[in-house]
């Protein structure tokens, strides 16, 4: 007899939905083995910016420490997490102890764990809209209702946040979480004004919110300008900060940290504990040496100067063979909106520009939460070589004009 395998699945697999850019990341993977593929799809550091030599003499010394190959405690080498807490203070303005830090798998498993133990199913989520689309696929995982709201050049719209939260309310409608990539947003490249990061504060203190903050772009600003953490900026301890050194360090690592009240800590270690023991030990002890060393900040600034000069050289581009469309221009973080014409489908143009040109996009219709962004289109500028971004930027406008009426 046939096993039915769907009898033997949970409820909760009914909140599961498959990556909607998962296909065509696949295609993207195979399109990438030939020769002169440009790829502005990726979502990651450039590996020629990293210094990987150095990481291989660091590597030797971590697996002569004899706590490389077995378990650390669940919340991480304690070492790591006094390194973490003086980190936050130098970078964040945060004070804080090894008793508000757990290191994660990355920021993917910190954002999950909050999810976790935050989100009952049917209560709704605010985020940015558009936000990012591994997020929001994971935290309705736990049956959440994410509700997004409308961005601008200096953020989101924390005026409609609070006029959606008060509707919300008068509903009966359950809300207690917003989450934000306020730094160099993914997919938007935007970052949040002061002015919005503080008005979001009180919004979240007046309707008795708490605010994740996703921090993973916190540390590629471009221009002098002055770029607080919200969790910096919270009086009341309404800030659940996200922190990732994979844009800096490398994904690889598989290296962040949650950065939590006490009061929330204990519970966070509890449910990390049974799903994973501990994070890598031999990346947490790698990641110790590098910030014990002082290493971070030279890797930071090698890896500021590459991809501000990578930004420069796209929006230069962009400005120059396509001067009519709509564009984000980022002072942070590793991407670029662009708002293809109307009348493209945003699917269509990214898989034509991979067969018929080689260049790699991500449509960004996947990180709208309303539909909105069918016409739009992600770019990348840290991954790719400089030499590269003008002839992909004009392979892209020769597609667009194809596709336009004359």
């Amino acid at each position: 007899m046939k096993v039915d395998y769907t009898r033997f699945l949970s409820g909760r697999v009914s909140y599961i939905e498959p990556s909607p850019i998962r296909e065509m990341v696949s295609k993207i993977a195979r399109k990438s083995r030939e020769a002169g593929v440009i790829s502005f799809a990726a979502g990651e550091p450039d590996p020629d910016v990293i210094p990987r030599r150095v990481y291989g003499e660091l590597a030797r010394e971590v697996f002569e420490d004899k706590r490389s190959v077995n378990y650390s405690p669940t919340e991480g080498v304690l070492e790591l997490r006094e390194e973490i807490a003086a980190f936050m203070k130098k970078y964040e303005g945060v004070s804080s102890t090894v008793e508000n830090i757990i290191v994660t798998l990355g920021g993917s498993q910190a954002l999950d764990l909050a999810a976790r133990l935050m989100i009952n199913p049917g209560e709704v989520v605010l985020t940015e809209n558009p936000s990012y689309v591994n997020t929001v696929l994971d935290w309705k995982q736990w049956g959440a209702i994410v509700v997004g709201v409308k961005m601008d050049e200096n953020g989101v719209d924390t005026h409609e946040l609070e006029n959606t939260v008060k509707k919300l309310k008068r509903d009966g409608i359950v809300v207690k979480l917003v989450y934000t990539i306020p730094t160099g947003q993914n997919p938007s490249g935007i970052t949040m004004s002061t002015e919005r990061r503080k008005h979001l504060l009180e919004v979240a203190s007046e309707h008795d919110l708490l605010v994740v903050e996703d921090g993973a772009y916190n540390y590629l600003v471009y221009e002098p300008v002055e770029v607080r953490s919200l969790k910096s900026m919270d009086s009341e301890g309404r800030v659940i900060f996200v922190g990732s050194f994979s844009k800096v360090l490398g994904t690889g690592l598989r290296v962040g940290w949650l950065h939590l009240p006490e009061e929330l800590a204990e519970k966070f270690r509890a449910a990390k504990g049974p799903t994973d023991m501990c994070p890598p030990v031999p990346s947490q002890l790698l990641v110790l040496q590098v910030l014990r060393r002082g290493l971070f900040e030279e890797i930071r600034n090698r890896a500021v100067e590459a991809y501000r000069r990578k930004r420069d050289l796209m929006l230069r581009a962009i400005e120059e063979y396509m001067s009519r469309l709509k564009h984000t221009k980022p002072i942070a973080g590793m991407f670029i909106l662009l708002w293809l014409p109307s009348h493209i489908d945003g699917w269509k143009f990214s898989e034509e520009a991979l067969e018929k040109y080689s260049v790699a996009v991500i449509p960004a219709a996947p990180f709208f939460t309303d539909n909105s962004g069918k016409s739009v289109i992600r770019l990348n500028f840290s991954m790719v070589p400089e030499n590269d971004i003008e002839e992909g930027i004009k392979r892209l406008t020769q597609l667009i004009k194809e596709k336009s009426p004359s």
